[in-house]
């Protein structure tokens, strides 16, 4: 019996020829990144080990994104010394306040590459799994670990695996189509503690932004780790990005999986994250013409280039409607002045929207964009618990930048086909 990719790439770190789900391993770590709400912790925990420098300090990233720029003198202070630690232990790779957000920034910096295994502070670390690496999410002791002593313990996880076939329609996209995994796998049931591993030929025809959507999204289904195989469209990305060696690697034939699904991509339509919790998936048509305060396009899930083309594109010569607030974040700096150059940011400016800098922006609930009891925002980010977005009165649904931008223009959910 053959391997799946991720059980590969653990064997490898593992210094095993061959593993299987359910072992327990201690692997070695390529790449460690944290943000600005737990570095802090982290840097602090290292310092009191007697550390005075950090081993491989090319090996670790922080980037301050969730709470930047500071909405507070204690935040402030936080970031101000996150900033001295780092310092302090030679941490050389700090991206500091206007960056962007740490799932944006690390792989498109060259940080995560194919074959390697890298543990990130952070729940939505499956995101960089789509260049073909396994990226796992950890707590403070998990990033201190991994930093310290190169390592982390973990178990083999099972793997699931989801083969796309066709082509997608006018009007859906990979963001649809996470939300009909999240649909078909559930809000932490199906896919807990496992591996969702996504291919099939419909792959293809996706870019590099829409496999960040997909593998995005499978933090939610409460994966260990989301994992695309990389191919022609993950080595042109990688082209003059990457940081160090590396070797692809790839499932075989006779690898088993613990569940396979095959998703038609022509059946799928627009869709929508219903409040309050992400699973929540329904037909767009089946809630249009519920009324809008805000539209966001922005987060580790919707703020890449690509996101802010089609947003613009759709736009056209219309208008924001009267009464909405659309925020627009740009995932990365890179991302914002990209945008600027080929005229999407200010053509949505002149439309109506507001550009914060670049980074998590209001997804998180905690400044640029916060919800008042009462208010109705539809998102193209990850998540739309009871208070995700600021007051516990109010209302997010989750859809695809088309889609946001649709409603954006009409002032309340719209099908974007319409």
């Amino acid at each position: 019996m053959g391997m799946t990719i991720t059980e590969k790439i653990l064997a490898r770190a593992a210094g095993r020829d061959k593993v299987s789900p359910g072992e327990f391993l201690t692997c070695k770590v390529d790449q460690v990144a944290g943000h600005d709400l737990q570095a802090k912790q982290v840097l602090t925990q290292v310092k009191n080990l007697g550390v005075k420098k950090v081993p491989n300090p090319d090996r670790l990233a922080i980037v301050f994104d969730h709470q930047a720029p500071a909405h507070s003198v204690k935040l402030a202070d936080l970031h101000a010394s996150v900033r001295t630690l780092a310092g302090e232990l030679g941490v050389t790779n700090v991206f500091d306040v206007g960056s962007g957000i740490m799932h944006v920034v690390v792989p498109s910096e060259g940080f995560v590459l194919p074959g390697e295994v890298v543990v990130i502070n952070e729940s939505h670390a499956p995101t960089s799994g789509a260049l073909g690496a396994v990226v796992m999410g950890g707590g403070a002791s998990d990033g201190v670990a991994a930093i310290v002593s190169g390592e982390i313990w973990l178990v083999v996880p099972e793997t699931i695996r989801i083969n796309l076939h066709g082509k997608l329609p006018k009007g859906a996209t990979a963001k649809d189509l996470g939300l009909k995994l999240m649909a078909l796998l559930g809000y932490e049931v199906q896919a807990v503690y496992k591996t969702v591993e996504i291919g099939g030929p419909g792959m293809a025809a996706f870019s590099m932004d829409s496999r960040f959507t997909l593998t995005n999204l499978c933090a939610d289904m409460g994966a260990k780790s989301a994992i695309i195989e990389p191919d022609e469209v993950t080595l042109a990305y990688l082209k003059g990005r990457a940081k160090r060696p590396f070797t692809p690697v790839y499932s075989d034939p006779d690898c088993s999986y613990s569940a396979v699904h095959d998703i038609q991509l022509e059946e799928l339509e627009p869709l929508v994250s219903c409040p309050h919790s992400v699973e929540n998936v329904k037909p767009v048509t089946s809630v249009a013409g519920t009324k809008i305060d805000e539209a966001v396009i922005g987060t580790c899930t919707n703020g890449r280039i690509e996101d802010m083309r089609v947003a613009a594109e759709f736009l056209g010569d219309r208008r924001v409607a009267p009464g909405v607030r659309l925020i627009v974040v740009p995932a990365t700096k890179e991302v914002y002045l990209e945008a600027m150059r080929l005229g999407y940011l200010p053509k949505l400016i002149e439309a109506g929207a507001l550009v914060m800098p670049a980074g998590c922006g209001p997804c998180f609930g905690e400044h640029s964009g916060v919800l008042g009891a009462g208010e109705t925002c539809i998102s193209a980010g990850n998540r739309n618990w009871l208070g995700r977005m600021g007051s516990e009165k109010s209302f997010v649904y989750l859809a695809s930048p088309i889609t946001v931008m649709a409603s954006a223009i009409a002032g309340c959910i719209t099908d974007p086909r319409d």
